[in-house]
């Protein structure tokens, strides 16, 4: 990272940060300040076009194959994410490659200087911000933005998208969304917008459903779900998570539907092979040292089930697990989510990286069945000593799977996803 803008992401930082601290993220979160900002940088978010992605799971994934499909149409694309894997430039990305230093510091100077009296400003406001003046001042046509908590008071719920989409609807961050599904879907459902399409994912819980169709017919936005029997894009066809394929069929159908130039993003989709479409974290596949290891941000436990399931059916005779979490899971939720430890599955707790908000692995290895492991394995030696020679899964937690993540790309070879296969033991 160039020194000026190391300098300019340690004011940013300064700010309340709500991806790490402990205070409960309820205590801030209104638009009045985010609305202000932008008024004063010349309402950058005015100057692209948009598709606006919230959802329990999926967003990412979701928010990524918009991105694709425009940029394999040859549309100048924005794709802005979070949490980061790894480096936080790779929330803000420009043509498909995280925006370059130069742009993001005169992005961010010009932010901080907008926001000097404006306290309440928060981390995330002032980072949104940055990704809408680098998307302006790149000459952005198309954007994916994905929510970062909730959406009716999100910092990106400022948008007027072509379409907003609510990818799935489960418990989470109760303490800021409410203990309810009809709760979490009323937050999510107030990034509608009127006249612009509200896709719906097909497998959200009825009463969540309920929730959204009604804020849409409120606002005036046309319901759209994926017809049944929906196909993913081709390069999707034989990805070993079903939900993937799901949201694969969801983004083309939303790109479809836009309009042009945009709405050429479907067919340029459809046309991307496997390797297009991989997305780094998601059943992400190395092999390293002689065995397979598999990457997953999975945290919620309907995807942390999924994944597992994923995982066990392409290596059926021996495998192992290491799993973290943040502090905010509940233990026994996800070991119910991975089911009973099965004789021939290892399984390893440990924490999420340097997070402070990382659940104890001690807790979390009582609730899976798992050993425990003081630290968390970052280089690839250390990960060669957990489980060695067995297939190992990661997952549990984006932060745990960011940490570990360089070592895999600097020692590893990145392979397809591993396909379901038969056991061949008796």
């Amino acid at each position: 990272m160039e020194p000026a803008l190391e300098a300019l992401w340690g004011r940013l930082v300064a700010r309340t940060d709500y991806e790490r601290c402990a205070r409960p993220r309820a205590a801030r979160f209104e638009l009045d300040a985010m609305r202000a900002l932008l008024q004063r940088l010349g309402e950058p978010q005015r100057a692209f076009g948009s598709v606006h992605v919230a959802g329990s799971k999926g967003k990412g994934t979701t928010a990524h194959f918009l991105e694709r499909g425009w940029r394999a149409a040859g549309l100048r694309t924005g794709l802005y994410t979070s949490p980061h894997l790894t480096d936080w430039r790779e929330r803000i990305r420009v043509a498909g490659a995280p925006a370059a230093d130069a742009a993001l510091a005169a992005a961010l100077d010009a932010v901080l200087a907008a926001a000097e009296d404006l306290p309440e400003a928060t981390f995330f406001d002032l980072l949104t911000a940055t990704a809408f003046v680098v998307f302006r001042d790149a000459g952005v046509e198309a954007a994916a933005v994905e929510v970062g908590l909730g959406g009716r008071s999100d910092s990106t719920n400022v948008l007027e998208p072509w379409a907003c989409v609510v990818t799935s609807i489960e418990l989470e961050h109760t303490d800021v969304l409410g203990p309810t599904l009809a709760a979490v879907a009323g937050e999510k459902a107030g990034i509608l917008r009127p006249g612009a399409p509200a896709w719906l994912g097909a497998d959200l819980p009825s009463e969540a459903r309920a929730v959204l169709e009604a804020e849409a017919a409120r606002v005036g936005a046309p319901v759209r779900t994926p017809p049944s029997g929906a196909r993913p894009p081709r390069g999707l066809a034989d990805h070993p998570l079903e939900h993937v394929r799901r949201l694969g069929a969801l983004a083309r159908a939303v790109l479809a539907d836009l309009p042009a130039p945009a709405r050429a993003g479907a067919a340029a989709l459809d046309a991307l092979d496997a390797c297009d479409l991989a997305i780094p974290g998601r059943f992400e596949a190395f092999r390293v040292g002689g065995r397979v290891v598999v990457l997953d941000v999975a945290h919620s436990s309907n995807s942390l089930g999924a994944v597992a399931a994923a995982f066990r059916a392409a290596f059926p005779e021996r495998r192992a697990l290491l799993l973290a979490a943040r502090d905010d899971r509940d233990p026994a939720a996800l070991a119910a989510a991975l089911g009973p430890r099965a004789a021939d599955e290892l399984r390893f707790a440990c924490p999420a990286g340097d997070h402070p908000r990382s659940a104890d692995p001690v807790r979390l290895a009582a609730a899976f069945g798992a050993e425990t492991l003081a630290a968390a394995p970052t280089t690839a030696d250390e990960l060669a000593a957990v489980a060695p020679g067995l297939p190992l899964l990661v997952t549990g937690s984006t932060y745990h799977v960011g940490a570990l993540r360089p070592a895999l790309l600097a020692h590893g070879d990145r392979i397809a996803p591993p396909r379901p296969r038969a056991a061949t033991r008796p």
